[in-house]
């Protein structure tokens, strides 16, 4: 299968999926899940991590060793991400749902407005649905991003000046106006 994903070998090791006791062991342990979290969301294309549901999922349950992380080991792992700006609760009072970062909101706003000069359409509208979803940003890597990240990328090319956001009536049909101008 071409689109299966690459473990590194620290994903077949067992004391990998318990919570370790030491700081120092448990700061690297969890910057270990950290980067395979992000490489596999990225190689995914995925931005939500939603943790009940997933930890019997490949990322998180080893079937060859039958060992999975418990939920609150993968609350712990989320928190560390959080803490490193790679994630960010939904709600942070329950910690039951993720946004994973493999590429942080000013990179995809960087992404967006080179789109923007690349393809012309400085000084023009177009609506949220396009930006993500449209022909024009077809095979472009925004093409299919999270409405939460798109929204707080298109909130930072506002405060830099080079975009307007329209409402519409709804987040899809909002219009973004792109002022073309080098971020």
């Amino acid at each position: 299968m071409e689109n299966s994903f690459s473990f590194p070998s620290i994903h077949n090791f067992p004391p990998f999926y318990t919570l370790q006791p030491t700081q120092t062991t448990w700061q690297n342990q969890a910057l270990l899940w950290s980067e395979i979290i992000l490489s596999y969301y990225k190689h995914h294309k995925l931005y939500r991590l939603n943790l009940s549901e997933s930890l019997n999922s490949e990322l998180f349950n080893c079937q060859e060793i039958r060992r999975k992380l418990k939920l609150d080991t993968l609350q712990a792992i989320i928190d560390t991400m959080v803490y490193r700006g790679t994630a960010e609760w939904d709600s942070p009072s329950k910690k039951d749902s993720a946004i994973i970062y493999w590429r942080k909101p000013e990179d995809w706003a960087n992404l967006i407005n080179n789109w923007v000069l690349e393809t012309g359409m400085s000084n023009s509208i177009v609506t949220v649905y396009e930006i993500a979803h449209g022909d024009s940003s077809e095979g472009f890597e925004f093409h299919g991003l999270d409405q939460t990240i798109l929204m707080k990328a298109l909130d930072i090319l506002v405060k830099k000046g080079v975009a307007q956001t329209f409402q519409g009536t709804s987040t899809d049909d909002m219009g973004v106006k792109f002022f073309g101008m080098n971020g």
